[in-house]
C-alpha cells in the first residue's frame, strides 16, 4: 500500500515540486521586490482574498470529484451550473472584498490596487480551480497540478520587469500584471481540459441538493483556509506592517515545505471517495499510511527548517534579518499542520465535511484569541505562538474524530 501510494504520488509530487520551486523564486522577487513594509501590506490583502476566494465556486468542484471520480459523464452536468455560479458568486464577492481590503490596509493600499487582487483571486483563480477539479476527478492528478501551476508561473514572470520600475510604482504594475497572467492561466487551463474532459457549457440553476451538498464544502474550505491565512490577514493590524511582511515572508516558506503532504493527499482522495462508504481493511490501511507519511514529512520539513533559517535573510534581504530568529519556532508547526490537512482530507472524503469544519473553527477560534492576547506582549513571536497552538488543537481534534470513524466503520 505505502509503495503503490508513492508511486501514485510521484508525478503529482514532481508538479508541486514545480510549483513549489516557482513559489519560493515567487516570494523571493516579491520581497525583494517590495521591501517588508509593503510586502506586508500586499501579502496581507492578498490572503485575504485568497480566503474569499475559496466561496465563488460553492463547493461545486468538490462535487466534480465527488461525483465525477465514480463517473466521469456527470462532469459534464455539473459544469453547466458550476461556472455561471462561479462568475455570479465572485463578482458579489468582489464588491465586498475591496471594502474589507481598504479597511485592513488602514486605507493605505490605493482602490485600483485592491480591484487587481480581488480581481485575480475571485474570478481568475476560482475558473482555473474548477479546471483543476474537473481532471482531478478524471484521475489526471498531475495534469490538475499542472493547470494549477500555470497562472503561478506567469505570475514569477511579470514580476521581474517591475524591477526596472521606481519603487513607488512598482506594487500598482505588479497586481496589474498578475491579474493579466492568471487571466491567462486559466485561458490555458481551459484548453488543457478540453482535451481530457468534456465539459457542457450550457448553463443550468443548481438544484436545492447540489447547493446544500455544496454549500457545506464550501463553508469547509473556508474554515479550512482560515487557519493557514487568519494570521496573514490580521499580521498588519496586530504588530504593523514591517513585522507582518518579515512574519508573513517566513510562514510562506514553512507553508511551501508542506507540499509534499498535499501531493500525497491529492493523489490518494480519488481513491478514499471511492471507498469511502465500504470501511475495508484496505481502505483503513490506507489511511493509517495517509497519516504515517504525513507525520513524517511534517517532522523532516520542521528540522530543515529551522536547520535552514540563518539563509533566509540572505535569500530576502537585508530587510528579512528576523526571519533567521522566527523560523525556528515557525518550524515547530510543520508536524502539526501536515496531520492536519491529512486529516481534514480524510473526513471529506469519508463524507464528513462539516465535522472537518468544526474541528477547524475551534482552531480559527484560538488562534485568533491567541494573536490578541500574545501580539500584545511578545509582539510577532505572539503569531508564531498562537499559530502553534491553534495547529497542535486542530491536529488532535481532526485525529479524534477520524479515529472515531475508523473504529465504527470496524
Amino acid at each position: 500500500m505505502i509503495v503503490q501510494l508513492m508511486k501514485g504520488s510521484l508525478w503529482t509530487a514532481a508538479v508541486l515540486a514545480l510549483r513549489l520551486a516557482t513559489q519560493a523564486g515567487s516570494l523571493v522577487l516579491l520581497t525583494r521586490l517590495f521591501g517588508p513594509q509593503t510586502y506586508g501590506h500586499f501579502a496581507s490583502a492578498a490572503a485575504l482574498a485568497v480566503v474569499m476566494g475559496t466561496l465563488p465556486n460553492l463547493g461545486s468542484g468538490y462535487l466534480l470529484l465527488k461525483k465525477g471520480s465514480r463517473d466521469i459523464n456527470a462532469t459534464a452536468d455539473l459544469w453547466r451550473y458550476a461556472w455561471p455560479l462561479t462568475a455570479v458568486l465572485g463578482t458579489t464577492l468582489l464588491a465586498a472584498y475591496v471594502i474589507c481590503g481598504h479597511w485592513l490596509a488602514q486605507g493605505l493600499l490605493a482602490w485600483p490596487i485592491l480591484l487587481y487582487i480581488g480581481t485575480t483571486e475571485l474570478l481568475a483563480t476560482p475558473f482555473t480551480m474548477l479546471f483543476s477539479f474537473a481532471l482531478q476527478a478524471g484521475e489526471r492528478v498531475p495534469t490538475s497540478q499542472f493547470v494549477q501551476w500555470l497562472p503561478l508561473g506567469l505570475r514569477v514572470m511579470v514580476a521581474v520587469p517591475c524591477f526596472l520600475l521606481p519603487s513607488s510604482e512598482r506594487l500598482s504594475a505588479y497586481v496589474m500584471l498578475q491579474f493579466l497572467a492568471s487571466v491567462l492561466g486559466a485561458l490555458f487551463g481551459w484548453v488543457i481540459t478540453r482535451r481530457h474532459i468534456r465539459l457542457d457549457w450550457q448553463p443550468r440553476t443548481a438544484t436545492a441538493n447540489e447547493l446544500k451538498e455544496g454549500s457545506s464544502y464550501a463553508a469547509m474550505l473556508i474554515v479550512s483556509a482560515n487557519p493557514t491565512e487568519l494570521d496573514k490577514i490580521m499580521a498588519v493590524r496586530q504588530v504593523g506592517a514591517m513585522d507582518a511582511g518579515i512574519y508573513i515572508a517566513g510562514s510562506r516558506v514553512m507553508g511551501a515545505l508542506v507540499m509534499p503532504v498535499l501531493a500525497m493527499l491529492l493523489t490518494a482522495q480519488p481513491r478514499l471517495f471511492r471507498h469511502a462508504h465500504e470501511q475495508t481493511n484496505a481502505s483503513r490501511r490506507l489511511v493509517r499510511t495517509i497519516f504515517l507519511l504525513a507525520l513524517t514529512w511534517g517532522a523532516l520539513s520542521g528540522a530543515v527548517l529551522a536547520a535552514a533559517s540563518p539563509l533566509l535573510p540572505q535569500l530576502f534581504g537585508d530587510g528579512y534579518l528576523p526571519t533567521a530568529q522566527l523560523m525556528p519556532w515557525m518550524a515547530v508547526t510543520a508536524p502539526f499542520l501536515s496531520l492536519r490537512l491529512a486529516a481534514g482530507s480524510v473526513l471529506i472524503s469519508l463524507g464528513h465535511p462539516l465535522e472537518r469544519v468544526s474541528f477547524e473553527l475551534c482552531g480559527v477560534a484560538l488562534l485568533l484569541i491567541g494573536m490578541l492576547a500574545f501580539t500584545h506582549f511578545m509582539g510577532v513571536l505572539g503569531l508564531v505562538v498562537a499559530v502553534i497552538l491553534a495547529e497542535a488543537a486542530m491536529c488532535v481534534l481532526g485525529l479524534t474524530l477520524v479515529n472515531r470513524h475508523i473504529r465504527r466503520g470496524a
